[in-house]
């Protein structure tokens, strides 16, 4: 499967930035910010007003900037949250902003833009690791402006082939910068058991034998904030468990995550002594196995599209990752009844969720909480996980009410604390790097940014 990745004048665009990029000049690729209010464009030589509380948003004029501190219906005539309601949230965020470059700062080849952000499109594009399609290897992607190719790219298109890619094909990196997972094929050294690395992206890259100058990051993110989250919960204890455990892990709102399956075999490092059983849910989830239905040797059509056990001198971990067969939804089993009536998981992830955005959340955390399932999420932004508290988590009792779910007394019980609760925010060090270019600024923004526990782990679970 080959795609075009970006329509005639975008792939122009970028081939003129790498052409500046490998002559040693500057390159930015910054985005045009909006006006929050209307949506419109900042034109070519004037520049949209700021706020001026959080001195971030920005508006066309008093007009929009009015509107927008009331809140009301955008330009899509969907409900918009006041400006008022998070203006000081925002300004507490931007003021992280050189924390989050910080991270982003440890890479040689990160380069910061002329507005604090940093963008990897020209470098991907410098090394041939920007499109759609089988000859990008797990970089692969949906298209995200050729209109015709996005409506058709089908999310783990290599999991309908019978076999893996070996690392080479699927990283195309320099083999040094390969985070080789058979140690036989890479020529690097397994590395050792004990996990109790600092959490950095320096740290980790020495434990593994990588050189700052692998762009490896750019995927690791994935396992490794998967990691963190499971760290977060209680998971991942310092010195690996003295008895072989099991865990499964439910990952919800799958899309992009089908792309790179083997990347997450990283994670059997990182859980010694260990049984991973990693299930995939979400809408991507289920347009894949609609088309592996007519390939029963493909890789989607097995109990378990990817296996792999690390080294016993590496601990030994095993990482399976099976596909929910009938996914269409963020969580098929998101009814409590369902979950009863089957093996609830050890905890519950989702990458970049959005809980207050997508109404489909909603049962998914009632059911975390009802049933004391851990539940872990990232975003992009801190100030959107500040929104999941206030209208999803401070609302949760009246959501189960709605939904005349039966619960039990405790269930109910469970619920209702989670008004009440605090709820652990944090920037995640294993994030991609950023801050990453925005049209709306509200506060630096990075794929798997900031982390927030949903539902706690029960210290009795661990």
């Amino acid at each position: 499967m080959t795609t075009s990745m970006h329509s005639a004048t975008h792939v122009r665009f970028i081939a003129h930035m790498v052409q500046m990029h490998r002559r040693g000049e500057d390159v930015d690729d910054i985005l045009s910010p909006i006006c929050s209010g209307c949506g419109a464009l900042e034109n070519p030589g004037s520049k949209l007003l700021r706020c001026s509380g959080c001195k971030a948003v920005r508006y066309c004029n008093l007009v929009c900037a009015k509107q927008d501190w009331r809140g009301g219906h955008n330009a899509e005539g969907q409900m918009t949250e006041p400006h008022r309601n998070n203006c000081q949230t925002i300004k507490a965020c931007t003021l992280k902003t050189p924390e989050m470059q910080k991270i982003a700062k440890q890479f040689p080849w990160a380069r910061q833009q002329s507005d604090g952000t940093f963008a990897f499109n020209v470098l991907r594009a410098s090394k041939d690791l920007l499109g759609s399609g089988r000859e990008f290897g797990w970089w692969t992607e949906a298209p995200c402006c050729n209109t015709v190719t996005k409506a058709t790219y089908t999310w783990g298109f290599l999991l309908l082939e019978d076999e893996h890619l070996k690392a080479h094909a699927g990283w195309k990196l320099p083999i040094k910068h390969i985070p080789w997972l058979d140690f036989d094929l890479g020529g690097s050294s397994p590395p050792k058991t004990m996990t109790s690395f600092e959490h950095s992206w320096t740290s980790y890259y020495e434990w593994r034998g990588l050189p700052m100058e692998s762009p490896a990051v750019l995927l690791l993110h994935w396992p490794l904030t998967m990691y963190k989250l499971l760290h977060l919960l209680g998971f991942a204890p310092a010195q690996p468990p003295s008895d072989r455990r099991h865990l499964t892990i439910h990952l919800l709102g799958v899309e992009r995550e089908l792309d790179f399956l083997p990347v997450f075999g990283e994670l059997a490092l990182l859980f010694p002594n260990t049984d991973l059983d990693i299930v995939f849910f979400g809408p991507g989830v289920g347009h894949l196995m609609e088309k592996a239905r007519k390939k029963p040797a493909c890789l989607a059509s097995q109990p378990f599209a990817y296996t792999y056990t690390a080294p016993k001198i590496c601990g030994g971990g095993t990482v399976r990752i099976a596909l929910s067969p009938q996914s269409k939804s963020m969580w098929d089993v998101a009814h409590i009844n369902c979950i009863r009536s089957g093996k609830k998981p050890d905890a519950m992830i989702a990458f970049n969720a959005g809980l207050s955005s997508y109404f489909e959340w909603k049962a998914a955390v009632v059911a975390s909480r009802a049933l004391a399932i851990p539940f872990a999420v990232t975003d992009y932004l801190e100030v959107s996980l500040h929104s999941d508290v206030l209208l999803v988590m401070r609302i949760l009792p009246v959501l189960l009410r709605i939904s005349q779910v039966d619960v039990s007394a405790l269930e109910r019980q469970r619920v209702m604390e989670a008004a009440d609760a605090s709820y652990a925010i944090a920037m995640n060090p294993f994030m991609c790097p950023g801050p990453r270019p925005q049209v709306v600024n509200g506060g630096p923004s990075a794929l798997n940014g900031y982390t927030m526990i949903v539902t706690p782990a029960a210290s009795e679970s661990l």
